[in-house]
């Protein structure tokens, strides 16, 4: 974002906002009641709303809200800003816009998400759009696309009910009018074609969901058989959506998902491939090794245990809701 667009007044202007909305969504986050934190965030959402109608607002970063979502598209085409209202019963409420442009109208549009989370049944198979939103608190945007399509994959936290927690691969994408859509049957996984991925763990435990270039087998037909082998695995490497496996702590807690942590070393990952997330096993997520520590790429790697409970205890903060 550029402030040198912004002429004096609309700078003026929107710093003032600003200024207001940094003390609101203080009081939304650490208010004394539910009663006073949807009173602010009430006056919070109404605020930030007139302030993305400014012109040229899309380049002003707001960026000491720091306690919000503020994600812009890797090719700028629009913005999502969202937080959560954490209430007295652990549930969490989101909420949320969407300023995009529209390049018929040629100018930034703004859509609000309304959060229906509790109303959506199996939601790992809706279609949804802005009004019928399946909340999370949103940390990455993935951009891709095909010879026809333009593809947005957010990556999310959902607090759900302090009790489980929640990673969210959501796919975003949005109409010639610049509606916003969210879901898409671009998922293969198994026999199953959901329209987004919901990940549900135990609260004490952190879940890795994140989007790098890691390494993983891919099997290649021998030109000539080996000792009766046909085929032999190859490493790859590629850019992917990298996730603990989660498993239960005990065989006897299956599918009881509060219950659930991640396997200690054990990946997988979602890969774009001919406009599909493709879901792999055992993703090789290693680091890539230096020049100058070729010599010791011998030594075995030891990884760290990824849930301890008696580390893992506290509840996440809303603050960071990455890790």
């Amino acid at each position: 974002m550029c402030l040198s667009t912004l002429k004096g007044q609309e700078l003026e202007s929107l710093s003032s906002y600003e200024d207001s909305l940094k003390v609101l969504i203080n009081i939304v986050q650490r208010g004394a009641n539910d009663n006073v934190k949807f009173e602010a965030n009430e006056k919070f959402t109404s605020l930030l709303e007139d302030a993305l109608a400014i012109k040229k607002s899309f380049d002003y970063p707001f960026d000491s809200l720091k306690t919000i979502t503020n994600l812009i598209s890797p090719d700028k085409k629009f913005r999502i800003f969202n937080w959560a209202v954490a209430k007295s019963d652990g549930n969490y409420i989101y909420y949320g816009f969407i300023q995009v442009y529209n390049s018929k109208k040629k100018k930034y549009e703004i859509y609000p998400l309304t959060d229906k989370s509790e109303d959506i049944q199996a939601p790992e198979f809706q279609f949804l759009d802005n009004q019928n939103w399946y909340g999370a608190m949103y940390f990455k945007i993935i951009h891709t696309s095909t010879d026809n399509n333009e593809y947005y994959t957010l990556l999310g936290w959902d607090g759900n009910d302090g009790v489980s927690y929640k990673k969210i691969i959501e796919v975003l994408t949005f109409k010639a009018n610049s509606k916003p859509f969210f879901g898409s049957a671009i998922f293969k996984k198994g026999k199953e074609k959901p329209k987004r991925i919901i990940f549900e763990y135990s609260a004490q435990a952190i879940m890795t969901v994140r989007y790098e270039e890691q390494h993983y087998n891919v099997k290649e037909k021998l030109k000539k058989p080996v000792k009766g082998q046909r085929f032999e695995l190859k490493p790859k490497k590629a850019e992917m959506i990298v996730c603990d496996r989660l498993a239960p702590l005990s065989p006897d807690l299956e599918g009881q998902r509060q219950f659930y942590v991640p396997e200690t070393n054990v990946l997988d990952a979602f890969i774009f491939e001919n406009g599909k997330w493709v879901f792999i096993e055992d993703v090789d997520a290693r680091n890539p090794v230096k020049p100058k520590d070729k010599i010791t790429t011998t030594k075995k790697i030891v990884k760290k245990q990824l849930y301890n409970p008696a580390k893992n205890s506290n509840k996440i903060n809303l603050d960071n809701p990455k890790k």
